[in-house]
C-alpha cells in the first residue's frame, strides 16, 4: 500500500477501532472486539490485514498532522497565506474562518442537518459516539482564536495580542457582546457533552421524539447562530469589507434537505 491508496482519515481509523454503530438512535456505540486484531484467535477474518491497514492509516495521519504543524510554523505555507496582504485582509481571513466554522460548518452541516433528519449517520463521529467532544472543542477553538489564548494539555497558557483586543479598541460593546456569545455557546456545548457523559450520547439526543435532547442540541445551534451575528458585528466594527461566510442548506434552505 502507498500513500495515495490509503485514506489518511480519522474516520477510517475510528471505524477500524470501534466498528460500525448498529444501535441507531439507541444507546451504545461501535463495539469492535479486540479479537478482530488477534492473530491467534481471530474474529471476522482478515485480522492481519485489518491490523496492517490500521497501522498504515495511523502513520499517514501522524504524517499529515506533522505537515500541518509545519505549515503553520514560522516559515510555513499556511501562515504565509494568512499573513499576505494588508492588516485588513488578514483580519478578514481570520473572521471569515470563525464565522464559517460557527455557521455553515458546525451549526449547519454538522448539527442542524442531523437534528432535522434525526439521523445517527449524520453525526460527526458515528462509530465512537464521541461527537459531543468534536463539537465542544470546535467551539473551544473558536474561542481560542478570538481571545488569543490557548491552554496546552499540560495546563500552561499561550497568549498574546488578539482579535478581541482590536475589536475592544474600536467598539468595546461589540467585543463584550461577542465574548458573552462565545461563552454562552461554550456553556450550551458543555451541557450537550455532559448529557453524553451521563449516558445520553449525541445520536440519542438528536433522535426523533427526544424532546429534551433535541432542545439541548438546538440550544447549542442557537448559540452558534448568535455568535455568528456578533462576529458580523465585529467585522463592521473593524471596517472590513463584507465577508462571505459559508452557509448551509439546513439553515438557509431547509426544504432542500428533504428533496
Amino acid at each position: 500500500m502507498n500513500r495515495s491508496s490509503v485514506p489518511s482519515d480519522y474516520h477510517a481509523i475510528e471505524f477500524l477501532l470501534w466498528g460500525q454503530d448498529l444501535n441507531g438512535n439507541g444507546p451504545g456505540a461501535g463495539a469492535r472486539p479486540y479479537t478482530d486484531y488477534d492473530l491467534i484467535n481471530c474474529t471476522h477474518g482478515n485480522c492481519d490485514r485489518r491490523a496492517a491497514y490500521l497501522k498504515v492509516a495511523v502513520d499517514l495521519l501522524v504524517q499529515d498532522l506533522e505537515e500541518m504543524a509545519a505549515s503553520w510554523g514560522a516559515d510555513g505555507e499556511a501562515r504565509a497565506a494568512v499573513m499576505t496582504g494588508t492588516d485588513q485582509q488578514r483580519l478578514a481571513r481570520i473572521l471569515t474562518g470563525l464565522g464559517s466554522l460557527s455557521y455553515g460548518e458546525v451549526a449547519g452541516e454538522r448539527m442542524k442537518l442531523g437534528l432535522m433528519l434525526h439521523d445517527p449517520e449524520e453525526e460527526h463521529d458515528c462509530f465512537s459516539d464521541n461527537t459531543h467532544w468534536s463539537h465542544y472543542y470546535d467551539q473551544i477553538g473558536i474561542v481560542n482564536v478570538y481571545s488569543g489564548r490557548y491552554v496546552r494539555v499540560d495546563g500552561t497558557v499561550v497568549e498574546g495580542p488578539s482579535v478581541s483586543d482590536l475589536v475592544a479598541a474600536k467598539a468595546p460593546e461589540v467585543d463584550i457582546a461577542l465574548t458573552k456569545a462565545l461563552a454562552l455557546t461554550q456553556d450550551k456545548m458543555g451541557a450537550m457533552a455532559q448529557a453524553a457523559l451521563d449516558g445520553e450520547a449525541y445520536d440519542q439526543q438528536i433522535g426523533d421524539g427526544n424532546t429534551d435532547g433535541n432542545a439541548r442540541v438546538q440550544a447549542a445551534i442557537d448559540g452558534l447562530l448568535l455568535q455568528t451575528k456578533q462576529i458580523e458585528a465585529a467585522v463592521a466594527a473593524l471596517d472590513l469589507s463584507t465577508l462571505q461566510i459559508e452557509g448551509s442548506d439546513s439553515l438557509d434552505n431547509p426544504a432542500a434537505v428533504f428533496q
